[in-house]
């Protein structure tokens, strides 16, 4: 089992969803989904702290994305700057977060309504201006919803585990903490300023929680995505076929630096190894001809060439299958004195 197989325990699983277990529920969707695709999360965040993206917002933000070879939830992190900033800069927290959301659906879900439900218990999830807390009743018990205060505006909060959750129950595994330089909590909690969502890459799912899916509008995601494959089923499902870890990156930086670049590393490599692959297939050639005569004319000898000498030829050489075997002639006075062996 490779270590991106490998599943998580509870503790594990509550270390890793700590930070982001209280997000609004469609802003955690799609950073769940978008974990799963680490090295679109990586470009992503380089294509918006450009610049001449920054300072893109709404319609224009969705159209200067739209052909863009990234998944709809990378597309819709793109409105969260910071979100994206985080998931790049703690690539192999993003990864861990997007195995166990591949390798174990249902635990992830279950261990986010479980944080839920430990800082509801300790008084420290409730509705504000930024949220609005719920609980809904169901055969698997209560689930706890997070939703923006308002539909337009999202709030991205940031808030201290230890807190928020009130005692931390499992020592050996402390949970990880998302802040910010500056960052002034108020009873664990840190809001920024909300961000206008952008309708045209928003709000094409929501969760499942008492069926452990994702439920996809599928006509407005075939709209988003609608340079990548197409779906039919309204459940979430990973693109494996898109899926690059993020050892991806580090040979995609490489190619690009030494691109049409004749002096680098690789190019000199390449170069060498051609030369010598020459040098070998000229020497086996001289060699051929050096010690080797062509048997004589007719059957017999182009039987003892094919039985003998050569393989089949490849790539238009004859390649040597083994040298013929020389000994001196143990009796009589034959002209010259050898003979080759039969």
């Amino acid at each position: 089992m490779s270590a991106a197989d490998e599943k998580l325990s509870k503790q594990q699983l509550d270390q890793l969803l700590a930070p982001i277990a209280l997000y609004p529920d469609d802003l955690l969707t799609n950073v769940l989904m978008a974990s799963t695709y680490p090295v679109d999360v990586v470009e992503a965040n380089r294509w918006i702290t450009q610049p001449e993206n920054a300072q893109l917002k709404g319609d224009a933000l969705a159209k200067a994305i739209e052909g863009k070879d990234w998944d709809p939830s990378i597309k819709a992190l793109v409105q969260f700057p910071s979100v994206l900033a985080t998931m790049s800069d703690k690539l192999d927290w993003t990864q861990k977060v997007g195995d166990a959301f591949l390798n174990q659906q249902d635990e992830v879900m279950d261990q986010i309504q479980f944080l839920r439900s430990k800082a509801d218990s300790s008084g420290n999830l409730k509705s504000n201006k930024q949220q609005k807390v719920s609980k809904q009743t169901g055969s698997s018990g209560d689930i706890i919803v997070i939703d923006p205060a308002t539909p337009d505006d999202i709030y991205v909060p940031v808030y201290d585990p230890a807190v928020v959750y009130g005692s931390w129950w499992y020592p050996d595994y402390p949970p990880y903490v998302w802040t910010y330089p500056g960052v002034s909590y108020v009873d664990g909690w840190w809001w920024g300023a909300g961000v206008a969502i952008v309708g045209a890459i928003w709000g094409w799912n929501h969760w499942d929680w008492h069926r452990h899916n994702i439920h996809v509008d599928v006509n407005r995601w075939n709209r988003i995505n609608h340079n990548r494959r197409r779906i039919t089923s309204d459940r979430w499902r990973h693109n494996g076929r898109h899926q690059r870890r993020a050892t991806d990156i580090d040979r995609a930086k490489l190619q690009q630096k030494f691109k049409g670049n004749s002096n680098s590393v690789g190019s000199k490599r390449r170069a060498a190894s051609r030369q010598i692959q020459a040098a070998r297939t000229n020497k086996s050639a001289v060699h051929a001809r050096r010690h080797y005569k062509r048997p004589s004319s007719g059957k017999a000898g182009a039987a003892r060439l094919n039985r003998r000498q050569f393989k089949t030829p490849r790539a238009g050489r004859p390649t040597m299958h083994r040298r013929p075997t020389i000994q001196r002639r143990t009796g009589g006075h034959s002209r010259g004195g050898f003979r080759r062996r039969r």
